[in-house]
Order: C-alpha cells, then sequence, then structure tokens
C-alpha cells in the first residue's frame, strides 16, 4: 500500500512539474512577441509626432535564453510624413543633443536602456530594452527596430 501511495505523490509531482513548464514555456513566449509601439509611446521617447501607421511586415529575431531578441517592424504610415515633421527633426538636429541623425532624407532615431544606461522618459529602468525608428523624407513606409539586451 505505501508503495502505491509513494507511486501516486511521484506521479502527481511528475505531472505538476510538466504543467509548471508549460505555463513557464507560455509566459516566455507571450513575452517575446514583438513589442507594441503605438503612436503615442514612439512620441514620447523621440520628440516629434508621427502619423498613425501599419505594421505590415514583422521579423522577429532569434530569441536568446536570457531574454535577449531583436525584431524589425517594417510599418507604413497612412499618410507620408510632413515636411513640417522632417523640419522638426532638422531643427533639433541643429539645436539640441538629440539621437536624432540625418543621412540624405532618411531620418534615424536611436537610443537603448538598462544595465545602466537611463530609460527614456516613460520606460521602465528595470527593463532592457532597444529602440530605433528609421522615416525617409516623401515615403510612407519606415522600419521600427526593438529588442532587449
Amino acid at each position: 500500500m505505501k508503495k502505491i501511495v509513494k507511486g501516486c505523490f511521484g506521479c502527481l509531482g511528475a505531472l505538476l512539474g510538466g504543467v509548471l513548464i508549460i505555463f513557464l514555456g507560455i509566459y516566455v513566449y507571450s513575452e517575446w512577441i514583438y513589442e507594441e509601439w503605438p503612436t503615442s509611446r514612439i512620441e514620447r521617447i523621440t520628440g516629434i509626432k508621427v502619423p498613425e501607421f501599419k505594421i505590415i511586415k514583422v521579423d522577429e529575431g532569434e530569441r536568446h535564453f536570457t531574454g535577449d531578441y531583436m525584431d524589425t517592424l517594417f510599418i507604413e504610415f497612412e499618410t507620408v510624413p510632413s515636411d513640417e515633421l522632417f523640419d522638426n527633426i532638422d531643427q533639433m538636429i541643429e539645436t539640441t543633443t538629440t539621437k536624432w541623425e540625418k543621412h540624405d532624407e532618411r531620418y534615424t532615431f536611436s537610443t537603448f536602456w538598462g544595465n545602466g544606461y537611463p530609460a527614456p522618459d516613460g520606460e521602465s529602468e528595470a527593463a532592457d530594452g532597444i529602440f530605433s525608428i528609421t522615416i525617409t523624407k516623401g515615403e510612407k513606409r519606415g522600419k521600427i527596430i526593438s529588442g532587449a539586451w
């Protein structure tokens, strides 16, 4: 009788352990699905007002057991970003310390945080993050790169 009870506890332990591993896997995977980047979040980080957009393609980067990843989101704006938007970025580049860069007609904002580097306003200091957005004057399409390191 003791062997049967002992065997049942062993089976129950194995079953609970398996269920725990499955739930942990689901949680980790759900955390690795590409991040949401609403315009309000992008505006808060970059300091510019961007037109609404939709994601047209996602290239999910490799996921590492440490939680590191880098995804590329290809986006399409509802309207071509205005010349005023690019004028504002040009002014930021000329007059302030900014993370915006300009190469010909292509503009890129790039930042990272965590591991001792400060997070942008509204982002978690505890989370390591990478964010970049590239837009080109006169084009409706752009690219967001985001991830964790």
